[in-house]
């Protein structure tokens, strides 16, 4: 099948049929009607060829709207060869020339059936295809001979093929219903554009299924074949659009003119048909190209300077010939509209535009619509206009910051009125603080020396103090504060509060924060000391629940975290998540990228502590792209995305990926103090060194961050494992007696602390130092306090320190059980170092490793992934014993095995696995 003929399959057999009734004798006519470009005329080009391929006289004719005032020019097309209708041909000549009015003659009755006679006369020799195309711009006397054969062909064997575009006015409309009524209903062919697959289909016979932008392509065109054809023809590489207007969405770019210019055939031939259409065709086509949105006749009549009736027509118009969706309004292939818009000259677009936007804002339209036109408009020239510009950014300004920072400067390069400048100003900044975090804080700066007022001068301050912050500039920001502490005086208590909580925020930043300095919340003072101390994680626990449960410090807030932080040291890992997540969707709520990119880093670490590898990566990658997008990447919680993404590279074996890491941006800040959440970095950074082969290095980190530590005063270990990294990087170097001695240390700190995962990490390093059956005394108690923390990973390398402890002392036995049990549970957290040093240790004591799975649902045997499956659908357990016929318990004790083995808490986290669209595993032989 041609590729002109893609999707039309239908069509092509009620073609075939007739063609081959009338070779047996028995003629028809049918009518392709449809919108431009939908593939008439390839139709009847197609049908001709199958014609002859069968033996059958082929006459063709096209009508123009050129030749419409000539008689019979479309049936002289068709017969001006045929010998036998010659004689009919010199008497229509000689009653044109007898006309005495000037106009067209109109055949008698007998020249029409003379014609038709010739016709027969051809046709019983050989059959007879008849195909006009465009059959709307007919002239009279033709589309009336049409008519009348198409009422006489039951006994010729002949076929009459013509082709009618929808929408576009006809010479005589009832001399074309007259036209119709001789066709059957079921040989009036009405073309569509093409579906998408038959779309798909079609791009990839031009142009390959390897084009980068074929879906592209089809949702530009709308499936229709002839623009899909010229544009891929014309321009191999067009990059299309979204299937949206050009002033649809604000600040999108345009397609550039050059490329629309090479389709200048595709816009001539629709401009044609647009001033054939009706009077003002084209001036309301433009005009709806214009408004982009669902067209409202009383806007393109301000629009074109038109009557509303005449805009309201021509609307009809373009909606019968399909140019306009019927329903919404809207054009149906948005690359027409972006033709007719290019064809604007600029200046009259930009007026065009400022026009649209008084029309629609006269018609309270919805304000990001006004927006989009003003933005494109050459000049703002009422007040109302700047106005609505800083209204709707300031709407859009968390969620869409770079559309907010192009209406605001679409507002100031047209002079904002006096009393906007300042809120565009401030607009602006903000807009930028969630595009480009430095220069934002440099235009705050600037901003805020202009302020008179004290309330607004430390409502700035405040705001610039934490972008500083972020940026790891705590000495600039504590000297803005302590500024406008001096010149402000007295201030009312709520003023004092916010100052006081931003001081104590830059004190424990940098480092220098003493208890009691700035007479702080008693409960957030005791929270801070006792974990800074280590001293009772149970006490800390219950304070920080208590810090949480009152609202004594909102969402986000620099207290709020200090609780947060103090649960997960604490060791309440799910409640910390559960405030986390709580604090990500308001973040994202509310559009803040900094804020959205510290719960995100934060979550990061909660998840690292628990042992979703996955999890963690994609929280600390998304927070790392947010921060790096805005300039930030490598300040404040940059730091500790980074940390988090170098464990788990680690984790999972990537040393090339931690390597990277390591090299994005330096790792100590130079003259800067070394924040906290660099301490962090400082000491993921260390455990890369070590497995680098530079233990010497990353011993020197570890030394910044004992020093740092120390001058904070944290002695708690749960807060920063350093001693375990150190204990790490010495075993590497040999050093066993001093690895053994820092790694004891940690264990004092950790008992006195109470933490279950702080405990067990550094049971878990002291094992590690050690060797025999202190290693093995060690490493089981390490199990039993994990064992039921909701710390897999951890767990893990403790299970990993058992099995080799064990075979050191030549329990063979016992090693291979703990070892398996680390292999399952590295294999489902995705710990491929792990895994690697458990199956090596496996080896070593003579046993077998397991296979490397590649998923966690793989651990599971053939009945466990049923049962698992078929709980995850939401089934009870009592109904899953009913359908497959076991007993409950057998039931209960599948999903226990499956929660162990996927560690995993419940039925609700079996989603990830077992996903809801998936089967359930093929019935096994359950036994009770």
């Amino acid at each position: 099948m041609p590729q002109e003929l893609f999707g039309r399959g239908e069509e092509s057999k009620i073609i075939i049929q007739m063609l081959e009734s009338a070779r047996a004798g028995e003629g028809a006519a049918a009518l392709v009607e449809g919108i431009i470009g939908t593939g008439k005329t390839s139709l009847l080009r197609w049908a001709e060829g199958i014609a002859r391929e069968q033996g059958m006289v082929v006459l063709s004719a096209t009508a123009s709207p050129a030749e419409q005032p000539f008689s019979l020019g479309v049936v002289h097309q068709l017969l001006g060869g045929l010998p036998e209708t010659a004689q009919g041909w010199t008497r229509t000549f000689a009653a044109s020339v007898g006309a005495t009015d000037g106009g067209p003659a109109e055949p008698d009755y007998p020249l029409l059936a003379e014609l038709c006679a010739g016709v027969g006369r051809t046709a019983r020799c050989t059959p007879l295809l008849l195909t006009v195309d465009s059959v709307q711009h007919a002239d009279l006397e033709s589309l009336l001979w049409l008519g009348f054969l198409s009422r006489r062909l039951d006994d010729l064997p002949v076929v009459l093929l013509a082709t009618k575009r929808r929408g576009e006015p006809v010479s005589d409309q009832h001399l074309l219903v007259e036209f119709k009524e001789g066709i059957r209903p079921d040989r009036h062919i009405h073309l569509h554009d093409l579906s998408p697959a038959a779309a798909l289909d079609l791009a990839a016979a031009l142009c390959g299924h390897d084009h980068e932008s074929v879906d592209v392509l089809i949702a530009d065109t709308g499936g229709n074949p002839y623009l899909l054809t010229e544009q891929i023809r014309s321009v191999p590489a067009f990059p299309g659009g979204t299937g949206r207007t050009p002033d649809a969405l604000v600040g999108r770019t345009l397609d550039p003119p050059a490329e629309l210019m090479q389709l200048r055939a595709v816009k001539e031939r629709i401009l044609c048909m647009l001033r054939r259409l009706d009077p003002f065709g084209l001036e309301v086509a433009r005009a709806a190209s214009i408004l982009g949105s669902p067209l409202d006749p009383a806007i393109l009549a301000d629009l074109c300077g038109v009557p509303t009736e005449d805009a309201c027509r021509s609307l009809s118009r373009l909606t019968e010939s399909g140019l306009v969706c019927p329903h919404a309004m809207i054009f149906r292939h948005p690359l027409l509209a972006r033709l007719l818009y290019q064809d604007i000259p600029c200046a009259e677009r930009a007026e065009l535009h400022r026009l649209a936007a008084r029309s629609m804002w006269r018609r309270s339209a919805p304000c990001e619509d006004v927006a989009a036109h003003l933005l494109r408009s050459h000049r703002l020239d009422e007040p109302w206009m700047a106005r609505l510009l800083l209204d709707v950014a300031q709407g859009m300004v968390g969620r869409d910051p770079a559309g907010a920072r192009q209406l605001i400067e679409k507002t100031t390069l047209h002079g904002a009125p006096e009393e906007l400048a300042a809120r565009a100003e401030g607009l602006w900044i903000q807009a930028l603080t969630a595009l480009d975090l430095p220069t934002s804080a440099r235009a705050l700066t600037v901003h805020a020396a202009g302020l008179l007022g004290p309330d607004e001068r430390l409502h700035e301050a405040l705001r610039l103090s934490e972008i500083l912050l972020r940026l790891d500039e705590s000495a600039c920001a504590r000297e803005v504060l302590e500024d406008i502490r001096a010149e402000a005086g007295v201030l009312d208590a709520a003023a004092a509060g916010r100052l006081r909580e931003r001081l104590i925020d830059i004190r424990l930043h940098e480092g220098t924060y003493s208890p009691g300095d700035e007479g702080e919340d008693r409960l957030e003072q005791v929270l801070l000391l006792r974990t800074a101390a280590g001293r009772s994680a149970q006490a800390v626990r219950r304070i920080a629940d208590r810090f949480l449960a009152l609202p004594r410090a909102p969402y986000g807030s620099p207290p709020w975290y200090h609780a947060v932080l103090a649960l997960l040291w604490a060791g309440d890992m799910d409640e910390a998540r559960r405030h986390l997540d709580t604090e990500v969707r308001l973040a994202r709520a509310q559009g803040t990228v900094t804020r959205i990119a510290e719960a995100l880093a934060v979550r990061a670490l909660v998840q690292l502590h628990r042992g979703p590898l996955a999890d963690a990566d994609d929280d600390a990658r998304q927070a790392l792209d947010l921060l790096t997008r805005i300039g930030a990447a490598s300040y404040h919680v940059g730091a500790l995305a980074r940390s988090v993404l170098i464990d788990v590279a680690l984790e999972k074996d990537d040393i090339a990926a931690a390597g990277a890491l390591l090299d994005e941006a330096p790792l100590l800040p130079g003259d800067r103090p070394v924040t906290w959440w660099r301490l962090h970095l400082l000491d993921s950074a260390g455990r890369a060194l070590g497995r680098l082969g530079q233990a010497q290095r990353g011993l020197a980190l570890i030394a910044h961050c004992e020093e740092e530590a120390a001058r904070r005063g944290v002695v708690n270990p749960a807060l920063l494992p350093w001693r375990s990294t150190r204990s790490a990087l010495l075993l590497g170097q040999r050093n066993v007696l001093a690895a053994r001695r820092t790694a004891r240390q940690e264990t004092e700190l950790a008992r006195r602390w109470g933490a279950p995962f702080a405990l067990g990490r550094a049971l878990v390093a002291q094992a590690s130092a050690s060797s025999g059956r202190d290693a093995a005394q060690l490493a089981c108690q390490a199990l039993e306090i994990l064992e039921p923390a909701p710390a897999p990973l951890l767990f893990a390398h403790a299970l990993y320190e058992a099995g080799r402890a064990h075979r050191q002392i030549g329990k063979v036995r016992r090693t291979r059980e703990l070892l398996h049990r680390a292999n399952e549970v590295g294999i489902s957290l995705g710990a491929d170092g792990l895994v690697e040093a458990v199956q090596r240790e496996l080896r070593y004591a003579g046993g077998r490793p397991d296979p490397r799975k590649d998923s966690a649902e793989s651990l599971l045997t053939p009945t466990e992934r049923q049962v698992s499956g078929l709980a995850a659908r939401g089934m009870s357990n009592r109904d899953i014993a009913r359908l497959l016929k076991v007993s409950l318990r057998n039931v209960e004790s599948h999903l226990t095995h499956s929660y162990r083995k996927l560690r995993i808490s419940g039925r609700l986290e079996l989603a990830k696995y077992f996903p809801p669209g998936e089967e359930p595993a093929a019935m096994p032989v359950l036994l009770h």
